[in-house]
């Protein structure tokens, strides 16, 4: 037989060879991989919109299909059901208040003075731990809320201007009247003696 003869029958034999070694794996390549395979694909064929996304029973049925890819199964999203958001830590707050101390002054010169005692009281509201004074009505004594309209400088071992908070009975008009109450700081910023003494002779410039 002639070479060329040997060549095309050989030819024809590794070709049957092969085609025959293809055709399964294409055979099996064509039939679905599993049943869910098959409701994948026939969801696919049917017609989808954008409106098949209304409603829980919409919303699921499209999470499924674009899901179906992911190894690790995720579940389909719910909208309007999320969890509140936990509150804050939150911090206590607390103000803390620099009151400026009365300070030392020289008498004034001139102007309207009384001289008397002077007691201490304990407190104005809103004056709470600060050098004030309350005088009588008739000296100009009366309430005032922070910040003061009026002040005075009072006079004992040394000299202090302060604010006018309040007013003070004060036994105004009698033998044992007094021209002045003293808060506990203001006491201690016109004079050395202890609280204890309870009354001290001051000097009040009412002009300031």
């Amino acid at each position: 037989m002639p070479d060329f003869l040997r060549r095309a029958a050989l030819l024809t034999i590794v070709g049957a060879v092969t085609v025959g070694l293809v055709a399964p794996l294409t055979a099996a390549s064509a039939i679905p991989a599993s049943t869910e395979s098959a409701r994948l694909l026939a969801a696919a064929d049917r017609q989808f919109s954008l409106a098949d996304r209304a409603g829980a029973e919409g919303r699921d049925r499209a999470a499924s299909l674009s899901l179906s890819t992911v190894s690790t199964p995720i579940s389909s999203e719910i909208l309007g059901d999320n969890p509140a958001l936990a509150t804050p830590p939150s911090v206590t707050m607390e103000a803390t208040l620099y009151r400026k101390a009365a300070r030392s002054v020289a008498a004034p010169v001139g102007g309207d003075t009384i001289s008397g005692k002077a007691t201490w009281y304990c407190c104005s509201l809103g004056w709470r731990g600060q050098a004030v004074v309350a005088l009588p009505g008739a000296l100009g004594g009366h309430y005032d809320a922070p910040p003061a309209a009026r002040f005075v400088t009072v006079c004992a071992d040394r000299c202090a201007v302060l604010p006018v908070a309040d007013y003070c009975g004060c036994l105004w008009g009698t033998a044992g009247q007094k021209v002045a109450d003293l808060s506990p700081e203001a006491w201690a910023a016109i004079s050395d003696s202890a609280l204890s003494r309870g009354v001290i002779a001051v000097t009040i410039h009412l002009g300031g």
